[in-house]
């Protein structure tokens, strides 16, 4: 995309956000939008893009979960086990679909770290790596071990990430939640191209 062009959809997508998120979620969108700018600067990726993929990262969040829902079926979007017992999934898929089918987001790179950044998986893009860190490590977040995930993604894209997943595998093994299978072999992926 060129620089006007992304431009052009930063402020058609923030206008979006205004009439879609409270202010609470639009605040932590802008924030992952500029953590992902800084690691895109940082590990050499596309700034202006990692940008535009933040903020529009949780496009639909606040959307009910039967409109999340209801927009995945419309698009024939199929969810596997975990994902559809898992509501607090569906915001990224939804948002893919919207960004996709309703907004005409063709930027592919774009969707998939939308689309993957609240489980990850193998074979990740730089982008999608990039949000799913940027979402964790925002300066909003202030979780027990935040500065410690931050230092991580100091060391490199790849530590932060692993960082990362490990913390939210280590969050739902403590809640015995499900684990989805992406966020597991993204971690595999990572330990085993580290033998």
């Amino acid at each position: 995309m060129t620089k006007g062009r992304d431009q052009v959809d930063t402020q058609r997508f923030e206008k979006i956000l205004d009439e879609t998120l409270g202010e609470k979620r639009r605040h932590h969108s802008r924030m992952v939008s500029k953590a992902a700018a800084e690691l895109a600067r940082r590990y050499g990726g596309d700034p202006e893009q990692a940008a535009f993929a933040g903020l529009v990262h949780d496009i639909a969040k606040e959307m009910k979960p039967d409109a999340q829902l209801q927009t995945m079926e419309k698009y024939s979007i199929l969810l596997d086990d975990v994902e559809r017992v898992t509501p607090k999934l569906w915001h990224a898929i939804a948002g893919y679909a919207l960004l996709k089918y309703e907004y005409g987001v063709a930027d592919e790179d774009v969707l998939e770290a939308v689309r993957w950044h609240t489980t990850g998986r193998k074979g990740l893009s730089r982008l999608g790596k990039i949000v799913y860190l940027a979402d964790c490590i925002s300066e909003d977040r202030d979780y027990p071990g935040v500065e410690q995930a931050r230092a991580a993604a100091a060391r490199s894209l790849d530590a932060g990430y692993l960082d990362s997943l490990e913390r939210s595998i280590r969050t739902l093994l403590d809640r015995g939640a499900l684990l989805h299978l992406g966020t597991v072999e993204a971690r595999n992926e990572l330990l085993l191209a580290a033998k």
